[in-house]
């Protein structure tokens, strides 16, 4: 394992990784999120019928993105014995090698395990261990970069999983930057290969320390669903969990989630 937890602040709103996975991690299975609403169980629902699917995932799988979760892993490691988690933050990379090495400290995701081992029918400990064999190594990644993982070289992977990741950095840059984003990070899957996309729709802002800061993406549909397709994406499926309506929002005003499967195409002639 490659990364080790550096002392610079997660982002604006939290200290560290750590502080972010306790705030909006430790309750996702039974309370929700405040403006998500109980979004977790239908995310690793979408997960879980993804990889049970009768596809070739291939053995190597990309995360891009991680930040300092595994949740959206777990599904896959049935599958895909090869895994390479990524993010820009080496703090938050150091929080998920803390979970693979079994630290007594570590963030602890016994609730997501057991979940998708009951819709499995495995035993939950016996996947967790899995995961944490599958997970290989954790790299820095760079969307804005044509290539991400530079200087790290891979061959291209069989699988890519995007979650939260694009939009997050994108944000304040505009919609032709994001489009980027989603092209260098489809840069990395080889053609055949499947990518997963789960993504915000609709936010128009967000707050922080209760000022709203406006979104440039606004992020629909559409959008998403185009700039896929300028990056080789064909979509085989879209599956889309609608948050509460609430009059006031704490961290954005986020009106859906939409989960993406998608494989890449051949180059065009």
């Amino acid at each position: 394992m490659s990364s080790e937890p550096n002392k610079e602040p997660f982002d604006d709103e939290f200290k560290t990784a750590r502080e972010y996975l306790d705030y909006f991690y430790s309750d996702l299975m039974t309370k929700g999120h405040v403006d998500e609403g109980l979004a977790m169980p239908w995310i690793l629902e979408q997960f879980h019928g993804t990889f049970s699917k009768d596809r070739d995932f291939g053995r190597r799988l990309l995360d891009v993105g991680s930040g300092p979760t595994v949740y959206q892993l777990i599904s896959a490691s049935r599958v895909c014995p090869e895994i390479i988690c990524s993010d820009i933050h080496r703090g938050a990379l150091g929080e998920i090698i803390s979970w693979k090495n079994g630290d007594l400290n570590a963030f602890d995701w016994t609730a997501a395990m057991k979940y998708v081992s009951g819709l499995e029918g495995t035993s939950w400990g016996s996947r967790q261990e899995q995961l944490r064999n599958a997970i290989k190594d954790t790299v820095v990644c760079d969307v804005f970069n044509d290539n991400p993982l530079h200087p790290a070289v891979f061959s291209p992977f069989d699988t890519v999983i995007s979650t939260y990741c694009l939009e997050g950095t994108s944000w304040d840059k505009g919609r032709s930057t994001y489009a980027k984003t989603v092209q260098n990070t489809c840069s990395l899957l080889k053609p055949g290969g499947h990518f997963i996309l789960l993504t915000y729709i609709g936010v128009t802002y967000y707050v922080l320390h209760g000022k709203k800061y406006s979104d440039t993406l606004f992020l629909d549909t559409e959008f998403v669903l185009k700039s896929l397709s300028e990056a080789r994406i064909t979509v085989l499926e879209t599956s889309v969990h609608k948050t509460p309506e609430r009059e006031e929002c704490m961290f954005s005003d986020v009106k859906s989630i939409m989960y993406v499967v998608g494989k890449k195409t051949e180059k065009k002639q």
